[in-house]
């Protein structure tokens, strides 16, 4: 290539179709891939492939962009669909530095009827190895209910055997957890929207504040609106 011709563009992968596996992390057809942790796709999907294989135990930070939108993703795979290479989107602002150091989780984000989100964490949160307070934090009545029959249950078998009872039911409600609460967010008419990885909650909510400003957490306090006086 002479000094003169211009550079080849940037490239991207783009989803044109998704496995199950994709689609259990809220991706599309059409959704762009542009880094796996700090290295660039440029379009490379065997490179990309073989990152993931040499430490296949280890999740990956996966870069998506959707109608200019970019959000970060936890995955052990980068078989998600079938892949295209794509020119890499232009006025895509710069994407954070990659540190190793930084813990990630991913978060399913639900968006109810009236445009509310709900977010949970995939993995299980070690409050809910206390199934009392867990869900009432999380709102899940009917697993409340539930706990509080087996508790009822364990009462006649003794201390020891009681005990280790009430033991296996924490930790079967702690490893349920994720599971409930979507469970319970789908009857209330939430469905999911993307799956987003975040260093935490809080950390998630501000990505939420730029991914989607008019939407509004569900569980945050509503504001008042002030009073307009009107002139007479």
């Amino acid at each position: 290539m002479s000094p003169t011709d211009p550079s080849p563009r940037a490239t991207a992968l783009a989803l044109t179709s998704v496995n199950p596996l994709g689609k259990s992390l809220g991706l599309r057809p059409g959704d762009i891939l542009l880094r796996v942790d700090g290295q660039s796709v440029d379009g490379t999907i065997k490179d990309i492939q073989a990152l993931f294989k040499e430490q296949p135990e280890r999740a990956r930070l996966m870069w998506i962009c959707r109608d200019g939108q970019v959000w970060p993703i936890l995955g052990r795979s980068a078989i998600l669909g079938r892949w295209r290479v794509m020119p890499k989107p232009e006025a895509i602002a710069a994407l954070p530095e990659h540190r190793p150091e930084d813990r990630w989780k991913n978060f399913d984000v639900m968006i109810g009827p009236d445009e509310s989100y709900d977010a949970q964490p995939r993995t299980p949160s070690v409050l809910a190895l206390m199934p009392p307070l867990y869900m009432i934090q999380m709102r899940l009545w009917t697993p409340l209910i539930l706990w509080a029959a087996l508790l009822l249950l364990s009462v006649p078998l003794g201390w020891i055997a009681g005990a280790a009872l009430q033991g296996l039911i924490c930790v079967y409600f702690w490893r349920a957890a994720p599971m409930l609460v979507r469970s319970d967010r789908t009857a209330r008419g939430f469905r999911l929207w993307r799956v987003i990885a975040a260093k935490s909650e809080r950390n998630l909510h501000r990505q939420m504040t730029t991914l989607a400003p008019d939407m509004r957490f569900v569980h945050a306090p509503v504001r008042s609106q002030p009073e307009r006086v009107v002139a007479r």
